[in-house]
């Protein structure tokens, strides 16, 4: 049994943190999402919140992957 209450109520969700991009495009901590919903994940940052993140450079940062 899962300890994730929303996996157990089988709802539509993500564990991977969402990361918002200045020009709003968003991307996943974890590989396995397809699908970048702010409503299917509980934790959302701004890519500058993330050391080396993209936002105001022209090298976007190679971010952490959920396991």
């Amino acid at each position: 049994m899962s300890s994730c209450v929303d996996c157990g109520r089988d709802v539509d969700h993500c564990h991977g943190t969402l990361v918002v991009h200045c020009d709003q495009t968003v991307e996943c901590t974890n590989a396995a999402c397809e699908l970048g919903d702010l409503l299917r994940h509980a934790f959302i940052i701004e890519c500058a919140a993330v050391l080396g993140g993209c936002c105001g450079s022209e090298k976007a940062a190679d971010l952490a992957v959920a396991s």
